[in-house]
């Protein structure tokens, strides 16, 4: 009889369009790829799954409400039955964290492998934005008998200068989120337009985000109504964001008053992400800060023209792989850019050539990585002790770094794809 390990996939809440619900679901491919039966555990579910786990105290009943105390029995009871947990952002937002330190408590009590995959510290968050940083008391988790995993390599020096006993036990490495390549390159144009009420000669701006300050929403619409007044009379541009709420009146009152001079407003996203992107004629993402921008490679993957910026850590992946990417901040060029009938082709395919290689499907040696390192460190041992691969050519994997090269065992190298 074949006895499938398991793992839980643990956050705030998951199944939605949020970068960490997605990033979720790329992971949770991944590892049932590699034998896993992946249980998805949290407070909150967008869209919720047979299967998923609803465990109260990782999310606020009302917005702006203190979460319910954890169940610890039912984390306690799921805990003892896994093989490894993955706390994905749960241990890093300052949202819940309570939650976060029971879990924390009691997988070490279990000794069971531990993956904490930090999107967001608490200190880029606030930083610059809404005053200064109070750390929750132990948040961002930082515990070296667990695996600590950021998305990239500014947040992993952050964390290195922070708690630098990780280094030392190999418990800190960069993986960089993955793009499903196959979901996004067939996507239908025609029909979601269609659906979408956007002519066929109309310019549709993508702006895929939920609503938040870092998201730089003006910018963002600025781009747009800059695009249509180069245009003219002689092409409609169209603003679409995906934000997705019940109520209107839940947008704050700034957003709305800048939506309002939104060109062709859209408000609302599509089931599919491949629709979404082969609808747009440009997608935007202006954010101050993101952890990571899924949405520029994904809709390079689309064959779509991109401007984005400045957040750091998109000069990070542009010097990585050498993308191409529009700045929102310079309408003319962007303009002149998506009326260049020579040269737009040769920019789609130079970065789409360059996004594949992010593609989930390469994913899987550096997870079996990951999840051997997390074994490691669970029982006492050094963590992560592989010289990384950092060759980003097709075929060779995703890239993964960490703080610095450990081969005290020249067996464990990175397994080759």
């Amino acid at each position: 009889m074949i006895v499938m390990l398991k793992a839980l996939l643990v956050s705030h809440r998951l199944g939605g369009f949020d970068g960490v619900s997605v990033a979720a679901e790329k992971w949770r491919t991944v590892l049932s790829h590699l034998g896993f039966d992946v249980v998805r555990v949290a407070s909150h579910y967008v869209r919720r799954e047979p299967g998923d786990v609803l465990v109260p105290g990782m999310w606020a009943d009302l917005p702006g409400q203190p979460c319910p105390p954890l169940d610890a029995p039912a984390v306690r009871d799921l805990v003892r039955r896994a093989d490894l947990v993955v706390l994905d952002n749960l241990g890093t937002l300052p949202s819940a964290p309570e939650a976060a330190l029971g879990w924390q408590d009691i997988l070490l009590r279990e000794k069971v492998p531990t993956i904490v995959r930090h999107h967001d510290p608490g200190w880029q968050i606030v930083s610059g934005l809404w005053g200064p940083y109070h750390p929750s008391a132990g948040l961002p988790l930082h515990h070296p008998g667990m695996l600590h995993v950021t998305i990239n390599r500014i947040t992993e020096q952050e964390f290195a200068d922070r708690f630098p006993g990780l280094r030392d036990r190999g418990a800190l490495v960069t993986a960089y989120n993955t793009v499903d390549v196959r979901e996004l390159v067939d996507g239908d144009r025609s029909g979601t337009r269609k659906a979408l009420r956007v002519d066929d000669e109309d310019l549709l701006v993508l702006h895929p985000i939920a609503l938040g300050k870092r998201k730089n929403i003006p910018a963002a619409v600025e781009l747009a109504r800059s695009l249509q007044r180069l245009y003219g009379a002689s092409r409609r541009v169209r603003y679409w964001v995906t934000h997705t709420s019940a109520k209107w009146e839940s947008v704050p009152p700034d957003i709305q008053e800048v939506f309002a001079t939104a060109p062709g407003l859209l408000v609302g996203s599509v089931p599919d992400r491949g629709d979404m992107y082969a609808a747009a004629d440009l997608v935007v993402l202006s954010s101050t800060w993101e952890g990571f921008g899924q949405p520029v490679p994904e809709a390079m993957v689309a064959g779509r023209p991109v401007a984005a910026g400045p957040y750091p850590v998109l000069r990070e992946l542009v010097d990585l792989h050498g993308w191409r990417v529009l700045d929102p901040l310079r309408p003319e060029e962007v303009f002149h850019a998506l009326e260049d009938t020579e040269r737009l082709p040769e920019l789609i395919a130079w970065n789409r050539a360059r996004a594949e290689r992010m593609d989930t499907a390469e994913f899987a040696p550096t997870m079996r990585t990951l999840v051997r390192a997390a074994e490691d460190l669970a029982e006492g041992r050094t963590g992560i002790r592989a010289v990384p691969n950092t060759d980003t050519s097709p075929g060779a994997g995703w890239p993964i770094t960490w703080s610095r090269p450990l081969v005290d065992d020249p067996a464990r190298h990175l397994p080759s794809p």
